[in-house]
């Protein structure tokens, strides 16, 4: 019988093993686990914004043409069995500490060191070689070239719209960061790439792609089969990732007359994500997890297509790299479309502490004509909405994909339906 407790436990202590971006380890452990199941088609997405759309595009239409696959990402919002996902609903409680249970026997039989994502990577490992699946879909953690991910064999790889971002780690260039997301591709296999406007970055796609292969993995060094796709600039992450989606499609469903389907409406928890909990007056929430300079400016060109003319705006975020880059789509909005209220609170329980609610009212005090107000946690600030708004209200909740998460949990309803990848979303039903 499964020792849940011991389990969480000992999954909980990877987290301070921090960050290791290398493939030695997280290799020896996939063979440790033993995985026998390889009879499904795999894709792997790399990307800086819309990697994880991609993957839900995707899962939602399988789901619609019932292909049985399993789905990987992070982070989670609330539970971490969120990032294993069979036909777009997480995994239960059960099935993961199954197959945690695996990883854990496997790793510490052979003293192997991994860190928390590469834990819960390798349960998503175990937990598709239990399963009947015809399709896995994988989406990178950071970069590519040395993500555990990548050590998993794949059919197609797909990069989304890249942006500077973990230049501490990636490098302090688009170029390099290209090159360090475009190494997910295999060695003669299709890459399906969103065409870059940059003709440098452009470049370094295919040169990396050209000398496709790890040499830690042994693979053989063979050029990618590169596909570009060209997205408009003021595409949504949904018209993006069905562009690419459809990219990648026949190499993931042999049979040609199961094309795929159209997922005009996508419930990603979290990304353009309504909710109306009836505990709470009828408002109605958009959360939306746009936590970096390129998908604040995505998400905020979106949005202001649809704002009432009377709404709220929650924000937290967690710590950026030019926090003064990062606001301004979002303060430029305000400006246009004024709300009756902003309130600024921390996200709670991500990596990192969120950005102090004292230091974001610095740069949203340009916005003179809104009452600004500060709320230790997104639980509190959500409460704040009750009194602000009249039932039937609108209430923007934007920035960390952690703070979303609290705010779900503020809500009373039904987890799985929530946390579900699905092709169908009603802005105006009560879940």
């Amino acid at each position: 019988m499964v020792d849940r407790a011991r389990l969480r436990s000992w999954l909980e202590s990877t987290k301070t093993r921090g960050m290791a971006l290398g493939l030695e380890q997280t290799a020896k452990a996939l063979a440790s686990l033993d995985c026998q199941s390889t009879n499904y088609r795999t894709v792997h997405v790399a990307g800086s914004n819309g990697k994880g759309t991609l993957c839900a595009v995707l899962s939602a239409a399988l789901s619609q043409v019932n292909i049985p696959h399993l789905m990987f990402s992070s982070p989670h919002l609330i539970d971490v069995e969120e990032r294993i996902r069979i036909d777009g609903i997480p995994v239960s409680s059960e099935q993961f500490d199954a197959a945690l249970s695996r990883v854990y026997d496997a790793t510490e039989a052979k003293n192997i060191s991994i860190t928390f994502f590469e834990a819960t990577f390798l349960t998503a490992m175990a937990v598709a070689d239990e399963q009947a699946i015809d399709v896995l879909i994988l989406e990178t953690g950071l970069g590519g070239r040395l993500d555990a991910t990548r050590v998993v064999r794949a059919d197609v790889c797909a990069i989304t719209s890249l942006s500077l971002e973990h230049t501490e780690i990636l490098g302090d260039s688009l170029t390099q960061i290209a090159r360090e997301k475009a190494a997910i591709a295999r060695p003669g296999a299709p890459l399906i790439v969103r065409r870059p406007p940059q003709e440098e970055v452009v470049i370094a796609i295919e040169n990396e792609a050209g000398v496709a292969g790890s040499k830690v993995l042994g693979e053989a060094s063979l050029p990618a089969v590169i596909t570009w796709v060209d997205v408009e600039q003021a595409s949504t992450y949904v018209e993006e990732a069905t562009l690419m989606g459809r990219a990648v499609w026949p190499y993931l469903v042999s049979d040609s007359t199961r094309g795929m389907p159209d997922v005009n409406e996508l419930q990603w928890p979290a990304r353009m994500h309504y909710l109306t909990p009836s505990s709470h007056n009828g408002l109605t929430f958009l959360l939306e997890g746009a936590h970096n300079s390129s998908g604040m400016a995505r998400a905020c060109e979106e949005i202001r297509g649809i704002l009432p003319e009377q709404w709220i705006l929650i924000f937290g975020c967690s710590p950026q790299s030019d926090l003064e880059e990062m606001l301004a789509p979002l303060l430029n909005m305000c400006g246009e479309q004024p709300p009756q209220a902003i309130l600024l609170t921390e996200p709670q329980g991500g990596r990192y502490p969120g950005v102090a609610r004292s230091v974001l009212k610095g740069h949203f005090e340009v916005l003179t004509t809104t009452s600004i107000s500060l709320h230790a946690t997104p639980k509190e600030a959500v409460e704040a909405c009750q009194d602000l708004l009249l039932s039937e209200g609108f209430v923007v909740s934007i920035g960390s994909l952690y703070m979303q998460g609290n705010v779900i949990e503020t809500f009373e309803l039904e987890r799985t339906e929530v946390m579900k990848i699905g092709a169908k979303q009603s802005k105006n039903t009560t879940q």
